[in-house]
């Protein structure tokens, strides 16, 4: 009788045989993201849990637990109307953690192969680029200061466009 475990053949009384396995495959299954999407999904989260604690900071200080900073201006009317300030800080809370959110769901889908998410986070980023560079250009801000805040965009959007990451989101294989 065969009995056949992992790759390996039992011959009754006998020591497991090993069968010749196939050394090169067309299109190897992977089981992890590669380094590029790694990279990207990590940063993704950072980001994520930094604008989800800014919300969080923020919440604190609209319900009174942290200390908030006095308006020194003589415009009295938002001072005399707290609850308004509480109203729009909960609003402006909630749009950054939603926002803190996505940015992590965004990482964990390019991270697992959607390739919805990597086009997203592409044409985000791509848009981000645009902004600045159009922002730069208004203002006539340095060289210098717009090349640094184009770097980090530019760099997600290389990720997310190597031949690895893109066949990952497409064929899980790279």
């Amino acid at each position: 009788m065969i009995r056949a475990r992992a790759g390996a053949v039992k011959l009754d009384g006998m020591s497991y045989v090993y069968q010749p396995q196939q050394l090169w495959q067309p299109n190897p299954t992977r089981t992890t993201a590669p380094v590029s999407l790694h990279l990207v999904a990590v940063l993704q989260y950072l980001g994520g849990l930094l604008l989800l604690a800014f919300a969080a900071m923020l919440t604190l200080a609209a319900v009174g637990l942290l200390p908030r900073m006095e308006m020194v201006s003589g415009n009295t009317t938002w001072t005399n109307r707290p609850g308004d300030i509480t109203v729009v800080t909960a609003v402006v809370c909630a749009v950054i953690g939603t926002v803190g959110l996505a940015a992590i769901v965004l990482g964990r889908k390019v991270q697992r192969g959607q390739n919805w998410a990597r086009v997203i986070l592409t044409a985000l980023n791509v848009l981000s680029i645009a902004g600045t560079a159009w922002q730069a250009y208004a203002a006539s801000y340095p060289l210098g200061s717009t090349l640094a805040a184009i770097a980090v965009p530019a760099l997600f959007v290389l990720l997310l466009n190597t031949r690895a990451a893109r066949s990952w989101c497409h064929h899980r294989t790279y």
